[in-house]
């Protein structure tokens, strides 16, 4: 098999298990540790908290708010291991592209939590103001 396919395979795989519900949730997470390099790592946990993000925004719509808090949740621990492995890294290259996609993220979180019921935006407040210290 060509390295290409290999890659292409486990690129799909890894997106296949980035997209889970919350009950498989830890499982993308563990996976992240297993990544040797730390600038890929980042990069997955990068894609990690955008799927989180995108799903717990789902679950709020459909007014499922604890599963969406859970969301939100492991979109902070895959930014987390994302600026950690970004400290690992120690190239230019992954930092800008990391802080470019996370202030993105903190854009679509400000809106998420405008668009959330006063009553309910507990949880998604809290998360607003943790990633507000990300690097942006």
């Amino acid at each position: 098999m060509r390295t290409s396919t290999v890659f292409g395979l486990s690129a799909c795989f890894f997106l296949l298990l980035s997209s889970t519900t919350v009950a498989s949730a830890q499982a993308p997470m563990a996976d992240l540790k297993v990544e040797h390099d730390p600038g890929r790592r980042s990069e997955k946990a990068l894609i990690l908290a955008e799927n989180a993000f995108d799903t717990a925004r789902d679950l709020y719509e459909k007014g499922e708010i604890q599963k969406g808090d859970a969301q939100l949740e492991d979109m902070t621990n895959a930014l987390n291991e994302c600026v950690a492995s970004l400290d690992l890294a120690h190239k230019a290259k992954s930092y800008k592209k990391a802080e470019m996609r996370v202030a993105t993220l903190i854009r679509r979180m400000d809106s998420l939590v405008e668009d959330i019921e006063v009553q309910k935006r507990g949880w998604a407040e809290y998360t607003q103001k943790k990633t507000r210290g990300y690097p942006r």
